[in-house]
Protein backbone atom coordinates (compact mmCIF):
# COMPACT_ATOMS: atom_id res chain seq x y z
CA UNK A 1 0.00 0.00 0.00
CA UNK A 2 1.32 3.26 -0.89
CA UNK A 3 -0.08 7.01 0.55
CA UNK A 4 0.05 9.78 -1.42
CA UNK A 5 -1.82 12.41 1.99
CA UNK A 6 0.87 12.74 4.57
CA UNK A 7 -0.17 12.56 8.43
CA UNK A 8 -0.55 15.69 9.83
CA UNK A 9 -1.41 14.43 13.28
CA UNK A 10 1.42 16.55 15.09
CA UNK A 11 0.79 19.89 13.34
CA UNK A 12 -1.50 22.24 14.79
CA UNK A 13 -2.03 25.37 12.31
CA UNK A 14 -0.57 28.33 14.61
CA UNK A 15 -1.76 31.87 14.36
CA UNK A 16 -0.43 34.28 12.11
CA UNK A 17 2.00 36.55 13.82
CA UNK A 18 1.32 40.69 13.95
CA UNK A 19 3.99 42.65 13.11
CA UNK A 20 6.63 40.33 13.25
CA UNK A 21 8.60 37.71 11.74
CA UNK A 22 7.76 35.30 10.37
CA UNK A 23 4.88 35.35 8.49
CA UNK A 24 3.17 31.90 8.15
CA UNK A 25 1.68 31.01 4.80
CA UNK A 26 -0.34 28.39 6.18
CA UNK A 27 -3.21 27.34 4.64
CA UNK A 28 -6.85 27.15 6.42
CA UNK A 29 -8.62 24.01 5.43
CA UNK A 30 -6.63 22.62 2.89
CA UNK A 31 -8.02 19.53 0.77
CA UNK A 32 -4.83 17.65 1.79
CA UNK A 33 -1.15 17.20 1.31
CA UNK A 34 0.69 15.69 -1.56
CA UNK A 35 4.17 14.99 -3.35
CA UNK A 36 4.53 14.87 -6.56
CA UNK A 37 4.73 11.04 -8.00
CA UNK A 38 7.01 11.80 -10.71
CA UNK A 39 9.82 13.93 -8.29
CA UNK A 40 10.68 17.29 -10.69
CA UNK A 41 14.44 18.51 -10.76
CA UNK A 42 12.86 21.59 -10.36
CA UNK A 43 9.47 22.76 -9.03
CA UNK A 44 8.41 26.23 -8.67
CA UNK A 45 5.77 28.26 -6.89
CA UNK A 46 4.76 31.37 -7.74
CA UNK A 47 2.68 34.72 -5.83
CA UNK A 48 2.55 38.59 -5.31
CA UNK A 49 4.42 39.66 -2.74
CA UNK A 50 3.98 43.19 -1.02
CA UNK A 51 5.92 44.65 1.32
CA UNK A 52 4.13 47.63 3.45
CA UNK A 53 7.45 48.16 5.30
CA UNK A 54 10.99 47.78 4.71
CA UNK A 55 12.60 43.90 5.91
CA UNK A 56 15.72 41.89 5.45
CA UNK A 57 14.40 38.44 4.10
CA UNK A 58 16.79 36.09 6.11
CA UNK A 59 15.45 32.52 5.80
CA UNK A 60 12.44 30.23 4.33
CA UNK A 61 10.87 27.10 6.08
CA UNK A 62 8.40 25.00 4.41
CA UNK A 63 8.39 21.38 4.36
CA UNK A 64 9.61 18.55 1.92
CA UNK A 65 9.34 14.99 1.22
CA UNK A 66 12.70 13.98 0.08
CA UNK A 67 14.94 11.50 1.50
CA UNK A 68 16.46 12.19 4.94
CA UNK A 69 19.74 13.93 3.73
CA UNK A 70 19.23 14.68 0.85
CA UNK A 71 20.44 17.95 -0.33
CA UNK A 72 19.18 20.86 -2.52
CA UNK A 73 18.71 24.32 -3.24
CA UNK A 74 16.07 26.22 -2.51
CA UNK A 75 15.93 29.77 -4.55
CA UNK A 76 14.12 33.05 -4.66
CA UNK A 77 13.44 35.16 -7.61
CA UNK A 78 11.69 37.80 -8.24
CA UNK A 79 10.29 39.97 -11.07
CA UNK A 80 12.24 42.47 -12.24
CA UNK A 81 11.66 46.37 -11.11
CA UNK A 82 8.73 47.86 -12.55
CA UNK A 83 6.65 44.59 -13.16
CA UNK A 84 4.34 44.38 -10.04
CA UNK A 85 2.84 40.86 -10.41
CA UNK A 86 3.86 37.14 -11.41
CA UNK A 87 0.64 37.11 -13.47
CA UNK A 88 1.75 37.30 -17.55
CA UNK A 89 5.23 36.56 -16.31
CA UNK A 90 4.91 32.40 -15.91
CA UNK A 91 6.47 31.48 -19.32
CA UNK A 92 8.84 34.97 -18.99
CA UNK A 93 12.22 33.77 -17.82
CA UNK A 94 13.52 37.49 -19.12
CA UNK A 95 11.05 39.03 -16.38
CA UNK A 96 12.68 37.39 -13.62
CA UNK A 97 15.66 38.01 -11.75
CA UNK A 98 17.79 35.26 -8.99
CA UNK A 99 18.14 37.31 -5.56
CA UNK A 100 19.07 35.26 -2.67
CA UNK A 101 19.22 30.82 -2.25
CA UNK A 102 20.15 28.61 -0.04
CA UNK A 103 21.37 24.97 0.64
CA UNK A 104 17.89 23.19 1.89
CA UNK A 105 17.94 19.03 2.99
CA UNK A 106 15.55 16.51 3.12
CA UNK A 107 13.66 14.87 6.14
CA UNK A 108 12.09 12.19 5.11
CA UNK A 109 9.35 10.97 3.01
CA UNK A 110 6.99 10.21 5.86
CA UNK A 111 6.08 11.88 8.95
CA UNK A 112 3.99 15.49 9.98
CA UNK A 113 4.35 18.80 8.26
CA UNK A 114 6.34 20.05 11.64
CA UNK A 115 8.78 16.90 10.92
CA UNK A 116 8.96 17.21 7.27
CA UNK A 117 9.52 21.25 7.57
CA UNK A 118 13.27 21.93 7.02
CA UNK A 119 14.87 25.79 6.88
CA UNK A 120 16.78 27.24 4.49
CA UNK A 121 19.03 30.43 4.72
CA UNK A 122 19.23 32.52 1.97
CA UNK A 123 21.98 34.57 1.00
CA UNK A 124 22.14 37.22 -1.87
CA UNK A 125 25.00 36.07 -4.50
CA UNK A 126 26.78 39.19 -2.95
CA UNK A 127 26.47 37.32 0.52
CA UNK A 128 24.49 39.39 2.56
CA UNK A 129 20.45 39.42 3.24
CA UNK A 130 17.99 40.03 0.50
CA UNK A 131 16.41 43.40 1.27
CA UNK A 132 12.77 44.11 0.48
CA UNK A 133 11.29 47.49 0.02
CA UNK A 134 7.63 48.85 0.14
CA UNK A 135 5.46 47.65 -2.52
CA UNK A 136 5.19 44.45 -4.55
CA UNK A 137 6.58 41.76 -7.29
CA UNK A 138 6.44 38.69 -8.17
CA UNK A 139 7.72 35.61 -6.52
CA UNK A 140 9.28 32.50 -7.73
CA UNK A 141 10.44 29.57 -5.14
CA UNK A 142 12.34 27.16 -6.85
CA UNK A 143 13.08 23.93 -5.15
CA UNK A 144 16.24 22.10 -7.34
CA UNK A 145 17.01 18.50 -6.17
CA UNK A 146 14.00 18.14 -3.62
CA UNK A 147 10.61 17.87 -3.55
CA UNK A 148 8.19 20.12 -1.73
CA UNK A 149 5.26 18.99 -0.10
CA UNK A 150 2.57 20.14 -2.10
CA UNK A 151 -0.52 22.06 -0.04
CA UNK A 152 -4.27 21.64 -2.05
CA UNK A 153 -6.25 24.65 -0.92
CA UNK A 154 -8.03 27.63 -2.01
CA UNK A 155 -7.02 30.78 -2.85
CA UNK A 156 -5.78 32.64 0.26
CA UNK A 157 -4.06 35.74 1.22
CA UNK A 158 -1.19 36.13 4.36
CA UNK A 159 -0.52 39.61 5.91
CA UNK A 160 0.84 40.99 8.76
CA UNK A 161 2.37 44.69 9.77
CA UNK A 162 5.15 43.86 6.94
CA UNK A 163 4.29 42.00 4.37
CA UNK A 164 1.96 39.82 2.30
CA UNK A 165 1.17 36.88 0.21
CA UNK A 166 -1.52 36.34 -2.28
CA UNK A 167 -2.79 34.60 -5.71
CA UNK A 168 -0.19 31.60 -6.59
CA UNK A 169 0.56 29.08 -9.09
CA UNK A 170 2.68 26.13 -9.97
CA UNK A 171 4.86 25.03 -12.22
CA UNK A 172 7.20 21.43 -13.02
CA UNK A 173 9.41 23.10 -14.44
CA UNK A 174 10.59 27.25 -14.16
CA UNK A 175 8.95 29.18 -16.63
CA UNK A 176 7.14 26.51 -18.40
CA UNK A 177 3.19 26.37 -19.05
CA UNK A 178 1.53 26.50 -15.24
CA UNK A 179 -0.37 23.49 -13.33
CA UNK A 180 -2.96 26.14 -13.15
CA UNK A 181 -3.81 28.82 -10.44
CA UNK A 182 -4.71 28.53 -6.75
CA UNK A 183 -8.43 26.87 -6.49
CA UNK A 184 -8.44 24.83 -9.88
CA UNK A 185 -10.60 21.97 -9.66
CA UNK A 186 -8.60 19.66 -11.76
CA UNK A 187 -5.61 17.87 -12.01
CA UNK A 188 -2.56 19.48 -10.42
CA UNK A 189 -4.48 22.68 -10.96
CA UNK A 190 -5.38 23.63 -6.87
CA UNK A 191 -1.84 23.69 -5.56
CA UNK A 192 -0.62 26.49 -2.84
CA UNK A 193 2.65 26.91 -1.58
CA UNK A 194 3.03 26.94 2.23
CA UNK A 195 6.11 27.74 4.45
CA UNK A 196 7.13 30.41 6.57
CA UNK A 197 8.94 33.84 5.15
CA UNK A 198 11.50 34.72 8.18
CA UNK A 199 13.00 38.17 7.71
CA UNK A 200 14.28 41.21 10.00
CA UNK A 201 12.81 44.64 9.90
CA UNK A 202 14.34 47.29 8.04
CA UNK A 203 17.89 46.40 6.50
CA UNK A 204 19.80 43.79 8.81
CA UNK A 205 23.27 42.40 8.44
CA UNK A 206 22.85 39.09 7.73
CA UNK A 207 25.22 36.03 6.83
CA UNK A 208 24.39 32.47 6.80
CA UNK A 209 26.24 30.15 9.24
CA UNK A 210 26.33 26.84 7.44
CA UNK A 211 28.04 23.63 7.78
CA UNK A 212 28.54 20.57 4.88
CA UNK A 213 31.20 17.67 4.53
CA UNK A 214 33.34 16.59 1.80
CA UNK A 215 35.30 14.20 0.45
CA UNK A 216 35.41 11.12 2.67
CA UNK A 217 37.72 8.85 5.04
CA UNK A 218 40.17 5.98 3.52
CA UNK A 219 39.40 2.10 3.85
CA UNK A 220 35.52 1.79 3.92
CA UNK A 221 35.05 -1.81 3.91
CA UNK A 222 31.68 -2.29 2.05
CA UNK A 223 28.98 -5.24 2.29
CA UNK A 224 26.16 -3.50 0.56
CA UNK A 225 25.22 -3.37 -3.15
CA UNK A 226 22.61 -1.22 -4.31
CA UNK A 227 20.67 0.27 -7.30
CA UNK A 228 17.57 2.39 -7.34
CA UNK A 229 15.02 3.52 -10.02
CA UNK A 230 12.90 6.57 -8.86
CA UNK A 231 10.80 8.45 -11.12
CA UNK A 232 13.43 10.60 -11.97
CA UNK A 233 14.92 8.51 -14.53
CA UNK A 234 14.01 8.37 -17.67
CA UNK A 235 10.54 7.25 -18.54
CA UNK A 236 9.51 7.09 -14.88
CA UNK A 237 10.42 4.55 -12.28
CA UNK A 238 8.85 1.83 -13.82
CA UNK A 239 9.97 1.82 -17.32
CA UNK A 240 13.41 2.90 -16.44
CA UNK A 241 13.35 -0.30 -14.07
CA UNK A 242 11.99 -2.51 -16.62
CA UNK A 243 13.79 -1.84 -19.24
CA UNK A 244 16.98 -2.67 -16.99
CA UNK A 245 16.04 -5.70 -14.92
CA UNK A 246 13.71 -7.51 -16.97
CA UNK A 247 15.69 -10.63 -18.16
CA UNK A 248 18.62 -9.85 -15.83
CA UNK A 249 19.77 -11.83 -12.39
CA UNK A 250 22.32 -10.90 -10.06
CA UNK A 251 24.66 -13.67 -8.23
CA UNK A 252 25.60 -13.76 -4.86
CA UNK A 253 28.33 -16.20 -4.65
CA UNK A 254 30.52 -17.23 -1.91
CA UNK A 255 33.83 -16.38 -1.42
CA UNK A 256 35.38 -16.59 1.87
CA UNK A 257 33.98 -14.12 4.41
CA UNK A 258 32.64 -12.41 0.84
CA UNK A 259 30.53 -12.36 -1.31
CA UNK A 260 31.34 -11.79 -4.88
CA UNK A 261 28.41 -10.01 -6.88
CA UNK A 262 27.80 -10.65 -10.33
CA UNK A 263 25.34 -10.37 -12.90
CA UNK A 264 23.58 -12.69 -15.37
CA UNK A 265 20.06 -13.40 -17.35
CA UNK A 266 16.92 -14.40 -16.68
CA UNK A 267 17.71 -18.81 -18.22
CA UNK A 268 18.12 -19.68 -14.33
CA UNK A 269 14.38 -18.94 -13.58
CA UNK A 270 12.90 -22.20 -12.39
CA UNK A 271 8.98 -22.11 -12.84
CA UNK A 272 6.79 -22.89 -9.69
CA UNK A 273 5.75 -26.27 -9.55
CA UNK A 274 2.27 -27.50 -9.68
CA UNK A 275 2.80 -28.29 -5.43
CA UNK A 276 4.63 -24.83 -4.86
CA UNK A 277 3.19 -23.28 -1.62
CA UNK A 278 1.27 -19.94 -2.36
CA UNK A 279 2.01 -17.72 0.44
CA UNK A 280 -0.57 -16.26 2.97
CA UNK A 281 0.97 -12.53 2.30
CA UNK A 282 -1.05 -9.28 2.85
CA UNK A 283 -0.66 -6.08 1.52
CA UNK A 284 2.79 -4.97 3.17
CA UNK A 285 3.49 -7.66 4.92
CA UNK A 286 5.85 -10.25 5.46
CA UNK A 287 5.84 -14.71 6.58
CA UNK A 288 7.92 -17.18 7.77
CA UNK A 289 8.90 -20.11 5.79
CA UNK A 290 10.67 -23.25 6.78
CA UNK A 291 14.23 -24.37 5.31
CA UNK A 292 14.48 -28.15 6.04
CA UNK A 293 18.12 -27.48 6.43
CA UNK A 294 19.78 -24.99 7.63
CA UNK A 295 21.22 -22.10 5.30
CA UNK A 296 24.89 -20.49 5.51
CA UNK A 297 24.82 -16.68 4.55
CA UNK A 298 27.52 -13.92 4.34
CA UNK A 299 27.44 -13.19 8.56
CA UNK A 300 25.49 -16.26 10.18
CA UNK A 301 22.83 -19.22 9.86
CA UNK A 302 19.04 -19.75 9.95
CA UNK A 303 16.92 -22.28 9.67
CA UNK A 304 14.24 -19.62 7.97
CA UNK A 305 13.45 -16.97 5.76
CA UNK A 306 11.28 -13.95 5.81
CA UNK A 307 9.73 -12.83 2.65
CA UNK A 308 8.20 -9.63 2.29
CA UNK A 309 5.08 -8.90 0.13
CA UNK A 310 7.27 -6.03 -1.15
CA UNK A 311 10.18 -7.47 -2.70
CA UNK A 312 12.94 -8.63 -0.26
CA UNK A 313 13.69 -11.75 1.59
CA UNK A 314 15.67 -11.45 5.08
CA UNK A 315 17.08 -13.80 7.59
CA UNK A 316 14.91 -12.57 10.43
CA UNK A 317 11.54 -9.67 10.37
CA UNK A 318 12.56 -6.73 8.48
CA UNK A 319 8.86 -6.23 8.22
CA UNK A 320 9.30 -2.66 10.60
CA UNK A 321 12.17 -0.47 8.75
CA UNK A 322 14.32 1.91 10.07
CA UNK A 323 12.97 5.75 8.87
CA UNK A 324 9.80 4.93 7.15
CA UNK A 325 6.79 2.54 5.76
CA UNK A 326 7.98 -0.50 4.09
CA UNK A 327 6.22 0.28 0.79
CA UNK A 328 8.73 3.18 0.59
CA UNK A 329 11.96 1.90 -1.08
CA UNK A 330 14.28 4.16 0.45
CA UNK A 331 18.89 3.62 -0.18
CA UNK A 332 18.96 4.44 3.97
CA UNK A 333 16.44 2.21 5.27
CA UNK A 334 17.90 -0.39 3.41
CA UNK A 335 21.06 0.25 4.56
CA UNK A 336 19.98 0.61 8.11
CA UNK A 337 17.72 -2.32 7.97
CA UNK A 338 18.14 -4.82 10.83
CA UNK A 339 18.18 -7.88 9.39
CA UNK A 340 20.39 -9.25 6.70
CA UNK A 341 18.62 -9.10 3.41
CA UNK A 342 18.31 -9.27 -0.51
CA UNK A 343 16.77 -6.81 -2.12
CA UNK A 344 14.24 -6.17 -5.02
CA UNK A 345 12.32 -3.71 -3.48
CA UNK A 346 8.97 -2.72 -4.86
CA UNK A 347 5.23 -1.96 -3.69
CA UNK A 348 3.84 -5.17 -5.14
CA UNK A 349 -0.12 -5.84 -4.32
CA UNK A 350 -0.52 -9.39 -3.65
CA UNK A 351 -3.89 -8.85 -2.41
CA UNK A 352 -5.05 -6.89 -5.94
CA UNK A 353 -7.51 -9.09 -7.37
CA UNK A 354 -6.48 -10.66 -10.09
CA UNK A 355 -2.88 -10.68 -8.99
CA UNK A 356 -0.73 -13.63 -9.27
CA UNK A 357 0.39 -14.65 -5.72
CA UNK A 358 3.92 -15.22 -4.01
CA UNK A 359 5.06 -18.96 -3.79
CA UNK A 360 7.60 -21.20 -1.82
CA UNK A 361 9.35 -24.33 -2.87
CA UNK A 362 12.53 -26.39 -2.13
CA UNK A 363 13.59 -28.52 -5.20
CA UNK A 364 17.36 -30.21 -5.65
CA UNK A 365 18.42 -28.55 -2.56
CA UNK A 366 17.92 -25.18 -3.74
CA UNK A 367 14.82 -22.84 -1.81
CA UNK A 368 12.46 -20.67 -4.38
CA UNK A 369 10.74 -18.08 -3.73
CA UNK A 370 8.99 -16.58 -7.07
CA UNK A 371 6.74 -13.61 -6.94
CA UNK A 372 4.30 -14.87 -9.70
CA UNK A 373 2.93 -12.32 -11.69
CA UNK A 374 2.08 -10.15 -8.65
CA UNK A 375 0.44 -6.98 -9.60
CA UNK A 376 1.81 -3.53 -8.68
CA UNK A 377 -0.14 -0.45 -8.14
CA UNK A 378 -2.86 1.30 -9.61
CA UNK A 379 -5.32 -1.55 -9.13
CA UNK A 380 -7.18 0.00 -12.17
CA UNK A 381 -4.11 -1.54 -14.04
CA UNK A 382 -3.03 -4.97 -14.89
CA UNK A 383 0.89 -4.96 -14.28
CA UNK A 384 2.07 -8.05 -13.29
CA UNK A 385 5.86 -8.60 -12.44
CA UNK A 386 8.05 -12.21 -12.30
CA UNK A 387 11.13 -12.47 -10.31
CA UNK A 388 12.47 -15.28 -8.11
CA UNK A 389 15.39 -15.21 -5.36
CA UNK A 390 16.86 -18.76 -5.29
CA UNK A 391 18.62 -19.90 -2.21
CA UNK A 392 21.22 -22.74 -2.68
CA UNK A 393 20.69 -24.81 0.85
CA UNK A 394 24.39 -26.69 -0.14
CA UNK A 395 26.61 -24.21 -1.49
CA UNK A 396 25.14 -21.04 -0.03
CA UNK A 397 24.62 -19.16 -3.58
CA UNK A 398 22.10 -16.97 -3.66
CA UNK A 399 19.85 -15.44 -7.25
CA UNK A 400 18.01 -13.00 -7.96
CA UNK A 401 15.88 -13.50 -11.35
CA UNK A 402 14.01 -11.06 -12.96
CA UNK A 403 12.03 -12.67 -15.40
CA UNK A 404 9.27 -9.97 -16.47
CA UNK A 405 8.89 -6.08 -14.54
CA UNK A 406 6.10 -4.10 -14.75
CA UNK A 407 6.19 -1.07 -16.74
CA UNK A 408 3.39 0.73 -16.35
CA UNK A 409 3.72 2.82 -13.14
CA UNK A 410 1.52 5.53 -12.96
CA UNK A 411 0.45 4.62 -9.19
CA UNK A 412 -0.53 7.75 -8.16
CA UNK A 413 1.37 7.69 -4.92
CA UNK A 414 4.50 9.55 -4.29
CA UNK A 415 7.58 7.26 -5.16
CA UNK A 416 4.85 4.09 -5.80
CA UNK A 417 6.87 3.39 -8.77
CA UNK A 418 10.26 2.95 -7.11
CA UNK A 419 12.60 -0.35 -7.60
CA UNK A 420 15.61 -0.73 -5.56
CA UNK A 421 17.66 -4.18 -5.73
CA UNK A 422 20.86 -5.37 -3.77
CA UNK A 423 21.86 -7.13 -0.77
CA UNK A 424 22.88 -5.52 2.91
CA UNK A 425 24.01 -7.10 5.92
CA UNK A 426 21.89 -6.62 8.69
CA UNK A 427 22.16 -3.11 11.30
CA UNK A 428 23.81 0.23 9.47
CA UNK A 429 25.73 0.04 6.64
CA UNK A 430 28.24 2.27 4.00
CA UNK A 431 26.91 4.04 1.51
CA UNK A 432 29.68 3.16 -0.87
CA UNK A 433 27.93 0.80 -2.47
CA UNK A 434 26.27 1.86 -5.46
CA UNK A 435 26.28 -0.58 -8.86
CA UNK A 436 24.70 -0.29 -12.29
CA UNK A 437 23.45 -3.75 -13.16
CA UNK A 438 23.89 -2.84 -17.03
CA UNK A 439 27.62 -2.02 -16.12
CA UNK A 440 28.01 -4.70 -13.36
CA UNK A 441 31.02 -7.67 -14.67
CA UNK A 442 31.66 -8.06 -10.75
CA UNK A 443 31.70 -6.60 -7.18
CA UNK A 444 32.99 -7.98 -4.34
CA UNK A 445 31.10 -7.71 -1.14
CA UNK A 446 33.14 -8.04 1.99
CA UNK A 447 32.42 -8.38 5.86
CA UNK A 448 32.42 -7.42 8.63
CA UNK A 449 31.63 -3.47 7.17
CA UNK A 450 33.73 -0.93 8.14
CA UNK A 451 33.10 2.43 8.10
CA UNK A 452 35.96 5.23 7.73
CA UNK A 453 36.75 7.97 10.31
CA UNK A 454 33.95 10.32 10.79
CA UNK A 455 34.43 14.18 11.88
CA UNK A 456 30.72 16.37 12.18
CA UNK A 457 30.39 19.76 13.79
CA UNK A 458 27.96 19.46 16.26
CA UNK A 459 26.00 23.04 15.56
CA UNK A 460 26.06 25.56 12.37
CA UNK A 461 29.15 28.34 12.76
CA UNK A 462 27.22 31.16 14.38
CA UNK A 463 29.78 34.01 15.52
CA UNK A 464 30.04 34.34 19.17
CA UNK A 465 28.95 30.66 19.45
CA UNK A 466 31.21 27.43 20.13
CA UNK A 467 30.96 24.23 18.12
CA UNK A 468 32.03 20.81 18.85
CA UNK A 469 34.37 19.14 16.33
CA UNK A 470 33.32 15.73 17.24
CA UNK A 471 35.80 12.35 15.79
CA UNK A 472 33.98 8.89 15.41
CA UNK A 473 35.01 5.44 14.31
CA UNK A 474 38.10 5.64 14.98
CA UNK A 475 39.72 2.45 15.52
CA UNK A 476 41.58 0.73 18.67
CA UNK A 477 42.37 3.10 21.47
CA UNK A 478 45.08 5.51 20.63
CA UNK A 479 45.53 9.02 19.66
CA UNK A 480 45.13 11.61 16.75
CA UNK A 481 44.97 15.26 15.55
CA UNK A 482 42.25 17.45 14.35
CA UNK A 483 43.43 20.29 12.21
CA UNK A 484 41.65 23.37 12.00
CA UNK A 485 42.86 25.26 9.30
CA UNK A 486 41.47 28.64 6.41
CA UNK A 487 43.31 26.18 3.86
CA UNK A 488 40.95 23.83 1.83
CA UNK A 489 42.13 20.85 -0.51
CA UNK A 490 38.95 20.38 -2.30
CA UNK A 491 37.43 16.91 -2.90
CA UNK A 492 39.05 14.36 -3.78
CA UNK A 493 41.82 16.17 -2.01
CA UNK A 494 45.32 14.90 -2.49
CA UNK A 495 46.43 11.30 -2.18
CA UNK A 496 48.79 10.19 0.59
CA UNK A 497 49.91 7.47 -0.78
CA UNK A 498 53.62 9.39 -0.87
CA UNK A 499 53.97 9.37 2.26
CA UNK A 500 52.66 5.66 3.24
CA UNK A 501 49.24 5.91 3.15
CA UNK A 502 47.29 5.00 0.02
CA UNK A 503 44.14 5.43 -0.63
CA UNK A 504 43.78 8.05 2.37
CA UNK A 505 43.13 11.98 1.05
CA UNK A 506 44.46 15.57 2.70
CA UNK A 507 41.38 17.67 2.21
CA UNK A 508 42.84 20.35 4.49
CA UNK A 509 46.11 22.49 4.24
CA UNK A 510 47.01 21.49 7.78
CA UNK A 511 50.27 24.45 7.15
CA UNK A 512 47.41 27.54 7.31
CA UNK A 513 45.89 26.32 10.76
CA UNK A 514 46.63 24.29 14.01
CA UNK A 515 46.45 20.81 15.01
CA UNK A 516 44.34 19.52 18.26
CA UNK A 517 44.81 16.65 20.13
CA UNK A 518 42.18 13.94 20.29
CA UNK A 519 41.93 10.72 22.12
CA UNK A 520 39.92 7.40 23.56
CA UNK A 521 42.57 6.79 26.47
CA UNK A 522 40.98 9.01 29.33
CA UNK A 523 43.41 11.36 29.62
CA UNK A 524 43.00 14.11 31.22
CA UNK A 525 41.55 17.18 29.48
CA UNK A 526 41.43 15.41 26.16
CA UNK A 527 38.21 13.50 24.39
CA UNK A 528 37.43 13.09 20.62
CA UNK A 529 35.77 16.31 21.24
CA UNK A 530 37.26 19.73 20.47
CA UNK A 531 35.30 22.55 21.56
CA UNK A 532 36.29 25.64 18.51
CA UNK A 533 35.21 28.87 20.31
CA UNK A 534 33.76 31.44 17.16
CA UNK A 535 34.95 35.24 17.59
CA UNK A 536 31.85 37.54 18.68
CA UNK A 537 32.97 40.11 15.76
CA UNK A 538 30.62 41.20 12.65
CA UNK A 539 33.58 41.30 10.48
CA UNK A 540 34.22 37.27 10.41
CA UNK A 541 30.92 36.91 8.59
CA UNK A 542 31.71 34.84 5.52
CA UNK A 543 35.07 33.31 6.46
CA UNK A 544 35.34 29.83 6.17
CA UNK A 545 37.20 27.22 7.92
CA UNK A 546 37.78 23.97 7.33
CA UNK A 547 38.83 20.70 9.47
CA UNK A 548 39.98 17.17 9.40
CA UNK A 549 41.06 14.39 11.28
CA UNK A 550 43.68 11.88 11.42
CA UNK A 551 43.87 8.63 13.63
CA UNK A 552 46.96 6.82 14.70
CA UNK A 553 46.62 2.69 14.01
CA UNK A 554 49.97 1.17 12.99
CA UNK A 555 48.57 -1.40 11.65
CA UNK A 556 46.27 0.21 8.61
CA UNK A 557 49.28 1.03 6.19
CA UNK A 558 52.83 2.35 6.57
CA UNK A 559 52.45 5.01 7.68
CA UNK A 560 50.04 4.09 10.34
CA UNK A 561 47.23 6.30 10.11
CA UNK A 562 43.42 6.94 8.36
CA UNK A 563 41.75 10.28 8.02
CA UNK A 564 38.00 11.75 8.17
CA UNK A 565 36.49 13.36 5.66
CA UNK A 566 36.65 17.25 5.81
CA UNK A 567 34.25 19.70 7.37
CA UNK A 568 33.48 23.33 5.87
CA UNK A 569 31.91 25.94 8.36
CA UNK A 570 31.20 29.48 7.16
CA UNK A 571 30.98 32.02 9.82
CA UNK A 572 27.44 33.92 10.26
CA UNK A 573 25.12 35.45 12.14
CA UNK A 574 21.93 33.53 11.25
Amino acid sequence: MNLNLVSVAAFACGALLSAQSPLNVYPVAPVGYYGWNAPPAIHSHMFDLTVTSQVTLQAINTPLLSPLGQQGTFEVWLTNPGITTYVGSETNSANWTLQSSGRIFGKGTTGSLVTLSALTCQQTPAGAGLVLSPGSRGVLLRYVGVTPLLVATTPQTFTNAEISVSGGSMQYTPWGAPQGAIGGTTGYTSWGWRGQIIYANGTAPHACAETATYGEGCYTVNGSAYQEWTDNAPGGAAAAASLALTGKSLKFLPTGPSYLMLPGTAAGYVAPSATATALALTDDNEVTVALTVPFNYAGGTTNNLFVHANGYVSVATNNTLPGGPNYVPEIPAMLSATETAWWSWHDYNPTEAGSGQVKFEEVGGVAYITWDGVESYPTTQANPSTLQFQFNLVTGEVNIVWQTIESFGQTGFLQGSDHIIGFSPGGNSPATGLFNINTLTSQLLSFPEVFPLNLVSSSNPLIGTTVNLVTSRETGSSLGICFVTTGQIAAPGLDLGLIGAPGCSALVDISTGVGNLISNLGLPGVSMSIAFPLPNNPAFAGLSVFSQSIWLDPTVNAFGMLVSNGVDFTLGNF
